[in-house]
């Protein structure tokens, strides 16, 4: 009991001190700039209970049990010597789990508000059928020694190529679900099937193991970019007033996103949590209680998500949007809002955490988890800033996203090799829950505001693509640096 409540205490203060400014700051600024009334006031300090909450035992339900259930399953893969069961149990692995991301579901939901004709489902499931192609390419590349520098280059060379085809309404949904498909709840299983593909052979290391989220952020951008030019842009349609229905009272509000939530988490986990069941049992032949600790913590997990996406639902994303509404004639606030608020969101994401201590331990601690933070942090505040400049001032978003794969890219060649499945992998993991709900509705509402029909679709997002397209530039000139010492050392 004592362990227990030792892990819930020590996680719970992380994600407190990593998720209260953040709290903070938008609370200062719906008071400041939008004005709200006392129960206002106090449903938003509810909700923050509830994500801290949340994301606690989600963490905890994490670690007990989506972690081991990677590994295991990456373990296993390096022991067949039969490539269809890699394909399959990949495929099916990394689509399960993309389903039930709550950044899909948060972006899809954002995304649909804006984009009526298009159906959520089958944009969810053209995201997770995207990340699960390029993860079985990402397989691939750890069990037959592929070169992971080609096949980036390759992915956003074809990236690159599809943005001038695809009708522009797709160009900024496409490229931001590259960063909402890589959140807290995808970014752990896949670092664990990585290391546990990279466990069995001797001439691999941990450092091997990185590099799958950087592929698997390419996979739903083709994927919906190809929708895109399939479904061409006579059907799109435009921005509408008719969201969510209007509910008054707040306790009706929660109960009604309570109910939203609890439905598509368990849409999405149930089949997951029966995947781990089945493969654990009649493939990897454990016990009923070792299986029972996984199915525990996936449950634990699910739990932690339900409240977390209720309290989002109901007090985050409409003060969120409040905010963007308010701050769409101010330019220069909106850029400097954009840095502090880029820089807290990537300090308190998860999945960067999680990131940057595997990266310390997989380096012999070459590589400090605090630098990992700190660069990765100070390159997502300084895009999120452009992002803002770009929508106040109305230039193409592809201005600034083609330089940048060119620019990262170009590092990816220049820079230390071990730095580049790190590099790539850090632009996913950047763009999480906190990125999705705040900057990103914020950012749709300044687009509602300044915008309507068709030019606030194409206006309204790609700023989570700006946000995983930061690390992987700032670590990219660090990999160059590093490589430069490491020559240096050597002289």
């Amino acid at each position: 009991m004592g362990a227990h409540s030792g892990t819930f205490i020590r996680t719970f203060r992380e994600v407190l001190v990593s998720t209260l400014p953040i709290a903070l700051l938008i609370l200062a600024l719906q008071i400041v700039l939008v004005g709200t009334s006392m129960e206002g006031v106090m449903t938003f300090v509810v909700c923050t209970l509830m994500v801290l909450f949340g994301f606690t035992i989600f963490l905890i339900g994490v670690e007990s049990g989506v972690n081991p259930a990677g590994e295991s399953m990456g373990h296993e893969i390096s022991k067949r010597k039969s490539r269809l069961f890699m394909v399959g149990l990949v495929f099916i692995i990394s689509f399960l789990v993309t389903v039930a991301e709550p950044d899909v579901t948060v972006f899809a939901t954002q995304v649909t508000s804006l984009f009526t004709t298009l159906n959520k489902d089958a944009m969810v499931y053209a995201i997770a059928a995207g990340v699960a192609a390029f993860l079985i390419i990402a397989a691939c590349k750890i069990v037959f020694r592929f070169s992971l520098r080609i096949l980036l280059t390759i992915g956003y060379i074809a990236t690159l190529i599809l943005t001038f085809i695809a009708p522009p309404e797709f160009i900024g949904i496409a490229l931001d679900s590259g960063g909402v498909t890589t959140g807290p709840m995808t970014v752990p299983i896949l670092l664990s099937l990585g290391i546990g593909l990279c466990s069995v052979h001797e001439w691999r290391n941990d450092l091997d193991g990185y590099g799958m989220i950087g592929l698997a952020s390419i996979g739903p951008i083709i994927a919906l970019l190809l929708m895109g030019i399939v479904s061409g842009d006579s059907s799109v349609g435009g921005a509408t007033e008719e969201f969510e229905p209007y509910i008054e009272n707040v306790f009706d509000r929660f109960l009604y996103e309570f109910e939203h939530a609890l439905s598509s988490v368990l849409i999405a986990i149930v089949p997951l949590m029966a995947f781990f069941i089945l493969f654990q049992k009649f493939v990897l032949f454990y016990t009923w209680n070792a299986i029972n600790k996984v199915v525990k913590g996936v449950a634990l997990a699910s739990v932690g998500v339900i409240i977390f996406l209720t309290a989002i639902y109901t007090g985050y994303i409409p003060m969120a949007t409040d905010v963007g509404l308010a701050l769409a004639d101010m330019p220069l606030p909106m850029i400097v809002l954009g840095f502090v608020l880029g820089f807290l969101v990537a300090i308190a994401e998860p999945a960067v955490e999680i990131l940057a201590g595997r990266v310390e331990s997989s380096s012999g601690g070459n590589i400090a988890k605090r630098i990992v933070k700190l660069v990765i942090s100070v390159g997502v505040a300084t895009f999120v800033a452009l992002g803002m400049a770009k929508i106040s001032f109305n230039f193409n978003l592809l201005y600034i996203i083609i330089p940048g794969y060119i620019l990262a890219l170009i590092l990816m060649w220049l820079g230390d090799t071990d730095m580049v499945g790190i590099s790539f992998d850090a632009g996913g993991v950047a763009t999480g829950p906190m990125s999705v709900a705040i900057i990103s509705t914020m950012y749709t509402g300044i687009a509602s505001a300044k915008y309507t029909g068709a030019e606030a679709i194409i206006n309204g997002f790609g700023v989570i693509a700006l946000i995983a397209l930061a690390p992987i530039i700032f670590l990219g000139a660090f990999s160059v640096y590093i490589k430069i010492m490491k020559k240096k050392a050597k002289a």
